[in-house]
């Protein structure tokens, strides 16, 4: 079930329903277990199979978490976590990496997988990226103390799978979301009013300016030997902004649908194409996923604490596996090698020119940014490697053929641009409450409509895959 299908509108006002309905009459542990039942049959209209693993990770961190809470040896402690993490990254690496591994190992020898292998027909549980991380950082947490472990239940089996951020994320730390889901929650009006104006935002980002872009990329991606390098370079500018609408819109609508419930989540971009630099692309830029490698990947590999040379190794091997996450393919692994080495030039850079970016005009230093955030967009949308190799090699063709599609996706992008510099992170329920009764109704009834007669044309969110 899509957020932008025609059977989630019926799912969310049956939920939303019993929910207002059990908040009239106070009954708090009752709209936890309709939002967890919810949650649940959200992940099920799926597959109803992949419940068991949702709920499987459930309850192994629940139990090591109040197992943590009593254990006080170093030895048991380390043991208890190794367990979550073996339980949790065992699944994943099962479920996403098997086949990828089984094919490479394969591919060593020069052979492929045999018709029939069982890794062909090893399907990916949508959203387990999302919640495994979402769920091993409540284990660390209460490993390093910072997290007292919750003694209910209900309370982190609603933490681990609350449906609007489910399946995508954003990635919410337990100490941010289990005191809202385990106290008396309040929904007031404009909860509710801000809920849907975010909602509506979300599905204009998607439906409007991602999928529409998506008609182009599509096209060049597919056959890149038909396009000339101002062509191919126009895809990539395409693409740079159809990933942030697309996965931002996605955002954009889970933030709305939580506030619905009386649940604020957390900010997950905030206009990475102003970045001046790698490093703070990755600070505007799927927030919630950077500061999960930060903390619990780049910081146990030792951050900065250790000599220059290990503080590059550890930025470049947190970026390496922060693209593996994205996905099972050479494509991904590249990726993030490519921004592990952008964001370990960069800090070298800073270490030998402290004092040259404030003598850069800001623009320049934004514009060369974005080149490199869409020159490494190649190795993440081709299908696989020969078609980023191809992609790369017609950039040296030159001629545009200037014609009604070309000119519809450059207005397009310059249309991009100013929506993208007009939703900072957070601004876009306030303003528009500032609107006019009467444009609001408008802005619902065109989002209504965009949704309606996009249901059949739009496509899943792009992040849905991981």
């Amino acid at each position: 079930m899509l957020f932008n299908s025609l059977e989630f509108p019926v799912f969310l006002a049956l939920v939303a329903g019993a929910h207002f309905l059990l908040l009239s009459r106070d009954a708090v542990a009752a709209r936890k277990w309709v939002l967890l039942l919810a949650s649940y049959g959200f992940y099920a209209s799926w597959n109803p199979v992949f419940v068991l693993l949702l709920a499987f990770s459930t309850a192994v961190d629940f139990a090591v978490g109040r197992a943590l809470a009593k254990a006080s040896a170093r030895g048991a402690r380390r043991a208890l976590l190794a367990t979550s993490l073996a339980a949790n990254l065992g699944l994943l690496g099962f479920f996403k990496y098997g086949r990828f591994f089984s094919e490479s190992v394969m591919a060593a020898f020069g052979a492929t997988l045999p018709e029939g292998s069982p890794w062909l027909e090893v399907a990916l549980p949508v959203g387990i990226s999302f919640y495994t991380l979402q769920s091993l950082s409540y284990t660390f947490d209460v490993y390093r103390r910072v997290q007292t472990p919750t003694r209910s239940a209900l309370d982190f089996a609603l933490y681990v799978s609350f449906f609007p951020q489910l399946v995508a994320g954003p990635i919410v730390r337990a100490r941010e979301l289990l005191p809202q889901l385990a106290g008396r929650r309040e929904t007031v009006a404009l909860d509710v009013q801000e809920g849907f104006a975010r909602i509506a935002v979300g599905f204009v980002k998607k439906v409007v300016f991602a999928d529409t872009l998506a008609l182009y990329t599509d096209r060049v991606f597919d056959a890149p030997a038909l396009f000339s390098g101002p062509e191919v370079v126009l895809a990539l500018w395409a693409f740079s902004y159809q990933i942030y609408f697309d996965f931002s819109g996605y955002t954009d609508i889970a933030i709305g649908l939580a506030r619905l419930f009386g649940v604020r989540l957390p900010e997950n971009f905030d206009r990475p194409y102003v970045a001046t630099s790698i490093r703070e692309y990755w600070q505007r830029w799927h927030i919630s996923l950077s500061t999960w490698l930060r903390d619990y990947l780049y910081v146990s590999l030792g951050g900065n604490r250790k000599s220059r040379g290990r503080t590059l190794l550890n930025l470049f091997l947190t970026m390496l596996i922060g693209g593996l996450w994205h996905g099972a393919g050479a494509g991904f692994v590249l990726w993030g090698a490519f921004h592990g080495v952008m964001l370990a030039a960069h800090r070298v850079w800073l270490w030998a020119f402290p004092d040259t970016a404030p003598r850069t005009p800001r623009w320049l230093r934004q514009l060369a940014t974005f080149q490199l955030i869409s020159a490494g967009w190649i190795l993440f949308r081709a299908p696989d490697l020969s078609v980023s190799a191809e992609l790369v090699s017609r950039l040296s063709v030159g001629g545009l053929a200037w014609n009604a599609q070309v000119a519809q996706v450059v207005a397009l992008l310059v249309l991009s641009a100013a929506m993208h510099l007009a939703t900072p992170a957070g601004g876009v329920g306030a303003r528009f409450l500032r609107l006019p009764g009467w444009a609001q109704g408008a802005a619902y009834a065109a989002a209504t409509a965009l949704v309606y007669l996009a249901s059949g044309n739009t496509g899943e969110f792009i992040y849905f895959q991981f």
